[in-house]
Protein backbone atom coordinates (compact mmCIF):
# COMPACT_ATOMS: atom_id res chain seq x y z
CA UNK A 1 0.00 0.00 0.00
CA UNK A 2 1.16 3.52 -0.80
CA UNK A 3 -0.06 6.95 -0.07
CA UNK A 4 -1.44 8.67 -3.01
CA UNK A 5 -0.74 12.62 -3.09
CA UNK A 6 -3.40 15.07 -4.07
CA UNK A 7 -3.64 17.64 -7.00
CA UNK A 8 -1.54 19.81 -4.81
CA UNK A 9 0.96 17.67 -4.43
CA UNK A 10 -0.34 17.40 -0.59
CA UNK A 11 -1.46 13.78 0.95
CA UNK A 12 -4.98 13.22 0.82
CA UNK A 13 -4.58 10.39 3.25
CA UNK A 14 -6.18 7.68 0.93
CA UNK A 15 -4.53 4.39 0.36
CA UNK A 16 -4.44 3.26 -2.95
CA UNK A 17 -3.85 -0.42 -3.85
CA UNK A 18 -0.71 -1.32 -5.62
CA UNK A 19 -2.00 -2.89 -8.92
CA UNK A 20 -2.28 -7.03 -9.21
CA UNK A 21 0.16 -8.26 -11.59
CA UNK A 22 -1.69 -11.37 -13.02
CA UNK A 23 0.09 -14.65 -14.53
CA UNK A 24 -0.83 -14.65 -18.47
CA UNK A 25 -2.14 -18.32 -17.91
CA UNK A 26 -2.07 -20.60 -14.83
CA UNK A 27 -0.78 -24.33 -16.44
CA UNK A 28 1.48 -23.16 -18.79
CA UNK A 29 3.69 -26.66 -19.11
CA UNK A 30 0.40 -28.26 -19.44
CA UNK A 31 -0.61 -26.09 -22.22
CA UNK A 32 2.25 -26.27 -24.14
CA UNK A 33 2.33 -29.57 -24.66
CA UNK A 34 -1.20 -29.67 -25.52
CA UNK A 35 -0.97 -27.04 -28.17
CA UNK A 36 2.15 -29.16 -29.52
CA UNK A 37 -0.12 -32.59 -29.64
CA UNK A 38 -3.28 -31.10 -31.09
CA UNK A 39 -1.01 -29.48 -33.99
CA UNK A 40 0.59 -33.51 -33.63
CA UNK A 41 -2.77 -34.58 -34.50
CA UNK A 42 -3.30 -31.79 -37.15
CA UNK A 43 -0.40 -33.23 -38.68
CA UNK A 44 -0.81 -36.91 -38.73
CA UNK A 45 -4.45 -36.83 -39.62
CA UNK A 46 -3.38 -34.72 -42.30
CA UNK A 47 -1.39 -37.76 -43.31
CA UNK A 48 -3.37 -40.23 -43.35
CA UNK A 49 -6.23 -39.11 -44.84
CA UNK A 50 -3.93 -37.23 -47.63
CA UNK A 51 -4.07 -40.48 -50.57
CA UNK A 52 -1.24 -38.96 -52.25
CA UNK A 53 1.47 -39.38 -49.15
CA UNK A 54 0.59 -42.68 -48.15
CA UNK A 55 -1.32 -44.20 -50.91
CA UNK A 56 -3.14 -47.73 -50.07
CA UNK A 57 -4.43 -48.28 -53.87
CA UNK A 58 -1.77 -47.92 -56.37
CA UNK A 59 -4.22 -45.57 -57.98
CA UNK A 60 -3.29 -43.36 -55.50
CA UNK A 61 -6.63 -42.45 -54.58
CA UNK A 62 -7.73 -43.83 -52.25
CA UNK A 63 -6.78 -42.23 -48.43
CA UNK A 64 -5.60 -44.73 -45.82
CA UNK A 65 -7.90 -44.20 -43.64
CA UNK A 66 -11.13 -41.42 -42.23
CA UNK A 67 -11.51 -39.83 -39.15
CA UNK A 68 -13.23 -41.08 -36.31
CA UNK A 69 -14.76 -38.09 -34.99
CA UNK A 70 -17.55 -37.43 -36.85
CA UNK A 71 -18.19 -33.84 -36.09
CA UNK A 72 -14.35 -33.33 -37.31
CA UNK A 73 -15.19 -35.46 -40.44
CA UNK A 74 -18.20 -33.32 -41.38
CA UNK A 75 -15.77 -30.34 -40.81
CA UNK A 76 -13.20 -31.99 -42.92
CA UNK A 77 -15.76 -32.32 -46.03
CA UNK A 78 -17.07 -29.12 -45.90
CA UNK A 79 -14.03 -26.97 -45.76
CA UNK A 80 -10.89 -29.73 -45.96
CA UNK A 81 -7.85 -28.99 -44.52
CA UNK A 82 -7.89 -25.29 -43.70
CA UNK A 83 -11.20 -26.37 -41.90
CA UNK A 84 -9.58 -28.51 -40.22
CA UNK A 85 -6.70 -26.74 -38.87
CA UNK A 86 -9.35 -23.88 -37.48
CA UNK A 87 -11.46 -26.39 -35.99
CA UNK A 88 -8.57 -27.86 -34.03
CA UNK A 89 -7.71 -24.53 -32.78
CA UNK A 90 -10.92 -23.31 -31.59
CA UNK A 91 -11.13 -26.47 -29.70
CA UNK A 92 -7.89 -25.92 -28.12
CA UNK A 93 -9.01 -22.53 -27.53
CA UNK A 94 -12.27 -23.91 -25.66
CA UNK A 95 -10.29 -26.46 -23.70
CA UNK A 96 -7.42 -23.91 -22.53
CA UNK A 97 -10.13 -21.40 -21.50
CA UNK A 98 -12.25 -24.06 -19.39
CA UNK A 99 -9.36 -24.72 -17.77
CA UNK A 100 -8.16 -21.16 -16.61
CA UNK A 101 -11.94 -20.48 -15.95
CA UNK A 102 -11.79 -23.77 -13.58
CA UNK A 103 -8.49 -23.29 -12.08
CA UNK A 104 -9.03 -19.53 -10.91
CA UNK A 105 -12.35 -21.36 -8.69
CA UNK A 106 -10.18 -24.87 -7.71
CA UNK A 107 -6.86 -24.58 -8.91
CA UNK A 108 -6.30 -28.47 -8.43
CA UNK A 109 -9.61 -28.93 -10.18
CA UNK A 110 -8.18 -27.08 -13.23
CA UNK A 111 -4.08 -28.20 -13.32
CA UNK A 112 -6.03 -31.66 -13.49
CA UNK A 113 -8.63 -30.70 -16.22
CA UNK A 114 -4.80 -29.70 -18.22
CA UNK A 115 -3.32 -32.74 -17.64
CA UNK A 116 -6.10 -35.02 -18.44
CA UNK A 117 -6.64 -32.91 -22.18
CA UNK A 118 -2.90 -33.45 -22.68
CA UNK A 119 -3.16 -37.33 -22.29
CA UNK A 120 -6.68 -37.50 -24.12
CA UNK A 121 -4.76 -35.93 -26.81
CA UNK A 122 -2.04 -38.18 -27.19
CA UNK A 123 -4.41 -41.43 -27.74
CA UNK A 124 -5.26 -40.23 -31.35
CA UNK A 125 -1.24 -39.67 -32.33
CA UNK A 126 -0.70 -43.13 -30.88
CA UNK A 127 -3.41 -44.87 -32.86
CA UNK A 128 -1.87 -42.50 -35.97
CA UNK A 129 1.15 -44.17 -35.21
CA UNK A 130 0.47 -47.32 -34.92
CA UNK A 131 -1.44 -47.25 -37.79
CA UNK A 132 1.54 -45.82 -40.36
CA UNK A 133 4.32 -48.16 -38.60
CA UNK A 134 1.96 -51.02 -39.42
CA UNK A 135 1.28 -49.47 -42.96
CA UNK A 136 5.39 -49.07 -42.99
CA UNK A 137 5.80 -52.36 -42.45
CA UNK A 138 3.03 -53.61 -45.11
CA UNK A 139 5.34 -51.71 -47.93
CA UNK A 140 8.49 -53.53 -46.83
CA UNK A 141 6.44 -57.42 -46.18
CA UNK A 142 3.96 -57.15 -48.73
CA UNK A 143 1.06 -59.81 -48.35
CA UNK A 144 1.18 -62.43 -51.30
Amino acid sequence: MRRVSGRDGDPTGRVAEAPRRRRPVRYPNAYTWFVFLAALDVMLTYLILHPLLFPRDPGMTESRGREINTVAQRVIEHWGVPGMVVFKFLLVLMVIFTCEYIGRRRVETGRRLAEWAVAITTIPIVVALVQMVMDIYRWFHPVG
